[in-house]
């Protein structure tokens, strides 16, 4: 007779994400990135203006590939780290990173989403993202990351300068800043559709 096994998947779930606080991000790029930008309100792909609020209030700019070369080398190394320790998925490129500002003012947060369903423009799809706080914990409140593998959710925790590299097809939100301003930046990876 055949033995079955029932699972519970709380009990059984990996982890879905991989967190590393020494990666070779620097206080002089983090400077040289944020005198750079020039954020402005983002908007939601898929929604009018009006909309876009209630799913996303985040100020953002992108960071240039070119003006922060050093940053973009760091990164570059440990994506590969990550890929190869947790994801092993088949990558390509990286898109240009996105640079938020979440403030208690307005409300900063965003909804739950995903980043897998966005093709680019060569067809390819996104398979990783990441997250970098730039804030200190200490200097808001609220303004956590929140994966979503579940219905409960996992905390992520992040502390000042941490990566958090998870799958794109997750759905994950940044809960409502409550107090202060959290900034951070994220990024995609992407490659060839899974098969």
């Amino acid at each position: 007779m055949q033995e079955m096994y029932q699972l519970n998947p709380r009990e059984t779930y990996l982890q879905p994400f991989l967190k590393l606080q020494e990666w070779g991000l620097t206080q002089q790029m983090i400077d040289t990135i944020k005198n750079s930008m020039k954020v402005s309100p983002a908007g939601f792909y898929g929604s009018d203006n009006k909309d876009s609020n209630l799913i996303r209030s985040t100020d953002v700019d992108w960071i240039d590939f070119y003006m922060h070369q050093e940053f973009y080398s760091a990164l570059n190394n440990v994506i590969h780290r990550a890929n190869n320790e947790l994801f092993k998925y088949a990558i390509t490129h990286l898109e240009p990173c996105q640079y938020g500002v979440y403030a208690a003012d307005k409300s900063g947060h965003y909804d739950t989403h995903t980043d897998g369903d966005f093709k680019g423009q060569f067809g390819y799809v996104r398979k990783i993202s990441f997250s970098i706080l730039i804030s200190d914990p200490k200097d808001f409140e609220g303004g956590e990351l929140l994966l979503l593998p579940h219905f409960e959710g996992i905390k992520t925790n992040l502390q000042k300068n941490e990566i958090c590299f998870f799958p794109s097809w997750l759905p994950h939100k940044v809960t409502p800043v409550t107090k202060g301003s959290r900034t951070s930046i994220v990024g995609w990876i992407q490659g060839p559709d899974f098969v």
